[in-house]
Formats: C-alpha cells, structure tokens, sequence
C-alpha cells in the first residue's frame, strides 16, 4: 500500500465521519425541536383545560318581550356569548328552535326565551323569575 492510497483512503473515511457526525448533531436538534414542540403543545393544553375548570358557566333561560324594532339577530347581539357559541347564526337557530320559529319574522308585545350563560349556580329557578 503507498502513501497516496493511505492519504486518499483517510480523507474519505474523515469525510465519512464528518457526515456522520453532521447527520447525528441534525437528528439531535431535530430531536429537540420536537420535544420543545410536544411540551408546548401540551402545556398550552393543560393550561386551556385549567381555565376551563376554574371558570364553570350554567345554562339558563330567559323570557324577553319584543320590542318594537326588534328583531332576533338585534336580540342575539344583546345575549349572544362567543365562548359558547361558533358565531351568531348558532345563536339565532337556538333562538328559534326553543320558540318553534320557521321564519326570522317577530312580532312586538309577544315574548322569546333566550338562552343565556352565568357563572353563578342557582338550584332553585325561583330565585330568578322569567323577565
């Protein structure tokens, strides 16, 4: 074996090396990246699922008279709460499916119920009489 095989032979296997090494630092940071964007993800999650816990909110119903000029998507915008509902349209099927309406048409002097939410439980109904 000369010296120029030995010199050609120990420049590949250094380059092969060095490749390696390259490929094991990249896999490690890649590595990393993932589990910083795993416990992120989870502690986002963790933290959302904690505010939901500490923040309980109850469903109730309430009778409203219509007013002249009136109109559902008016009463929407005055008892529609983004954090339980997709948008404003949902609110207003709602609306209509607990007062059987097939038609966005109201009439003053009648009543609606709304739904509406509280953070305050109330077991008896009765302290809090229809409006």
């Amino acid at each position: 074996m000369n010296h120029t095989d030995y010199t050609a032979r120990a420049l590949i296997n250094r380059q092969k090396r060095q490749r390696q090494v390259r490929y094991h630092i990249m896999a490690a940071i890649l590595s990393l990246v993932l589990i910083l964007a795993i416990s992120i993800l989870f502690i986002s999650f963790s933290t959302e699922a904690n505010d939901m816990e500490h923040q309980p909110s109850y469903k109730y119903y309430k009778s409203i008279e219509i007013s002249k000029g009136d109109t559902l998507w008016s009463i929407a915008n005055d008892h529609y709460d983004s954090d339980h509902y997709k948008d404003i349209n949902v609110y207003v099927a709602e609306v209509k499916n607990l007062n059987s309406l097939t038609s966005d048409n109201i009439v003053a002097g009648n009543y609606v119920i709304v739904p509406y939410y509280a953070s305050e439980f109330v077991s008896d109904q009765s302290a809090f009489p229809l409006k």
